[in-house]
């Protein structure tokens, strides 16, 4: 998180961008944070058979923050309108409340949104125990990278300094 001039903080996020592709030639785009993006990988290939192909390296920034220094941010890269859903649920077994945030581009908002929400029971959805919060931002391509090898070795090779 970044310090903005009026105290409060900037909630940026290093994501992957990336292209997915079914045994069907089925293609979509998809966002995953940096840090869980080889193992999210790994998942999609072997338990989904999907495969990643098309590189990117971006960093999402909300919109409320990419509006206020517009003029600097869109001379950063390429810029694309994505939105970020926060889910949290309490579990009343282990007194635990899970947290998760999915990235998606706005054009498949919608249809993301009411997937996610097909797979929690609607009693859990009326309670007081889940909350879903979509917080609108855009994803500014950082680096384009040509190969898989090449995203591994920038993940592991200072790409954590970059931003």
């Amino acid at each position: 998180m970044t310090q903005q001039a009026s105290g409060e903080t900037a909630d940026f996020q290093k994501l992957i961008r990336c292209r997915m592709t079914s045994a069907k030639g089925e293609q979509g785009v998809r966002f995953v944070a940096l840090e869980y993006f080889s193992l999210w990988e790994h998942m999609m290939r072997t338990r989904h058979g999907l495969e990643c192909i098309d590189y990117s390296v971006g960093l999402w920034i909300p919109a409320e923050e990419f509006d206020r220094k517009a003029h600097i941010y869109s001379h950063s890269g390429a810029v694309e309108a994505v939105g970020r859903f926060n889910f949290s649920i309490f579990d009343d077994t282990y007194h635990y409340t899970y947290t998760a945030s999915r990235f998606v581009p706005d054009a498949d908002a919608e249809r993301f949104r009411q997937t996610m929400l097909a797979h929690i029971p609607d009693d859990i959805r009326r309670s007081s125990r889940f909350d879903l919060q979509a917080v609108p931002g855009y994803c500014i391509e950082k680096e384009n990278v040509t190969s898989r090898d090449s995203l591994v070795l920038g993940l592991y090779h200072g790409l954590h300094d970059i931003y």
